[in-house]
């Protein structure tokens, strides 16, 4: 009778001892607050999800995402989020480029850290990329609860061709965010639409936010409707979607060490119809490939002649390259006191606050204590309206308080 005691004693020890290591092995942090991720592929978080009635939460990362790090020591670990996330979801922690590269195949995610949301039939109902802070995290995680709100939803609408245009550029938006590619989906979509809707403020949004590729056959349409944007959202606005658009085309050539490449895009963008504005494009390329290979001596003899010839009405590119000019020549006061004039004019045309913090840092360098002061205040003021960030600015009334 002892024996068999003995024996029953220790298969009990033996199945305490097995399921604690279970629980260790499925649900990190047990001895923490924060979110408890489970040591479970995604099929069986699914089969947990649907036992648990939860729904299923994957922190997909990679081993060099600096934000992927943070969200795990600054975000996880805290006590709401990981209340929220623990009570609605099974959470899993999966490599994209190791483990979870099947997972990737599918979802084709190259931002991290990514979020994806499965309900407990393993269906995708939403997703999205980016370091997140702790109350944008618990209300993405809200969304993924919401049907309404998920991305699902918005896809749904869009597929069965019942979602509004509102809707439509949401939902471009939140592939946007997702860090999912949607260009060729905007394409098909604008080809289809009207002439008469075609310049609308739905449309016209998805072109200036989310349309980052200038090959697509639609840029041949907006182009030719140049015109009747501009009448619509200014000259500038369109100007600036085309410049930025472009310069990143071409400037994406530099990266790769693409010389070839670069000349031939430039002779492409030079020979694009409807595009008046060509040679700006290309020079400023040109100029931005200076400041990427570092050539400041180049750049401040292109820097003068690009801002004289195609930017002295753009405020944008005026300021810019004074910045540039400040950053790199600021022991050269005849450089300086071009650079002040180009964030002159800048501010002349749109009083912002980037061009009065650079002209209060310029007369610092230069020793005009009262312009500096002048500028700096001025700076703050716009700042506060605007809701801008003016802490550096501060420091720098510190600095011009200390000038004889």
């Amino acid at each position: 009778m002892k024996k068999s005691f003995s024996y029953l004693k220790i298969v009990i020890i033996s199945f305490l001892f097995i399921a604690q290591s279970f629980t260790k092995a499925t649900a990190e942090n047990d001895d923490k607050t924060g979110i408890k991720f489970r040591s479970l592929t995604l099929e069986q978080a699914i089969v947990a999800a649907k036992a648990e009635n939860k729904k299923v939460f994957i922190h997909g990362f990679a081993d060099w995402c600096h934000y992927c790090m943070y969200m795990k020591d600054s975000v996880y670990i805290d006590k709401e989020v990981g209340d929220f996330y623990n009570a609605n979801f099974v959470c899993l922690k999966i490599d994209m480029e190791k483990e979870g590269k099947e997972i990737n195949k599918t979802i084709k995610s190259h931002t991290f850290p990514t979020f994806l949301f499965y309900d407990s039939n393993g269906e995708l109902i939403h997703r999205a990329a980016g370091r997140r802070y702790k109350q944008p995290f618990l209300e993405l995680g809200r969304e993924a609860l919401d049907p309404r709100r998920q991305m699902r939803y918005y896809k749904n609408r869009y597929d069965s061709a019942t979602a509004t245009p509102a809707e439509v550029q949401f939902y471009f938006r939140m592939q946007e965010i997702a860090g999912m590619d949607a260009q060729l989906m905007i394409d098909d979509y604008l080809k289809k639409q009207s002439d008469a809707d075609f310049t609308n403020a739905n449309n016209w949004r998805i072109i200036y936010d989310i349309i980052k590729d200038p090959t697509l056959t639609i840029m041949q349409r907006i182009l030719a409707h140049k015109k009747e944007f501009e009448a619509k959202y200014t000259a500038d606005s369109i100007n600036n979607k085309l410049i930025n658009l472009y310069n990143s085309y071409l400037t994406g050539y530099v990266q790769r060490l693409d010389s070839v490449g670069f000349e031939a895009a430039k002779r492409q963008v030079l020979n694009t119809k409807n595009l008046d504005i060509a040679p700006k494009i290309v020079a400023y390329a040109d100029l931005n490939k200076l400041k990427m290979k570092s050539d400041w001596d180049g750049y401040k003899v292109a820097g003068k002649k690009f801002v004289e010839q195609y930017a002295m009405d753009d405020f944008r590119r005026l300021i810019e390259v004074a910045q540039v000019y400040y950053d790199h020549f600021y022991s050269d006061k005849e450089v300086l006191a071009q650079a002040e004039q180009w964030a002159m004019k800048s501010v002349s045309i749109a009083d912002l606050y980037k061009g009065n913090h650079l002209l209060a840092s310029i007369n610092v360098m230069l020793g005009n204590k009262e312009q500096a002061l002048k500028y700096a205040n001025h700076a703050v003021e716009v700042a506060k309206l605007y809701n801008n960030d003016y802490k550096q600015t501060m420091l720098l009334l510190d600095r011009i308080q200390t000038m004889p």
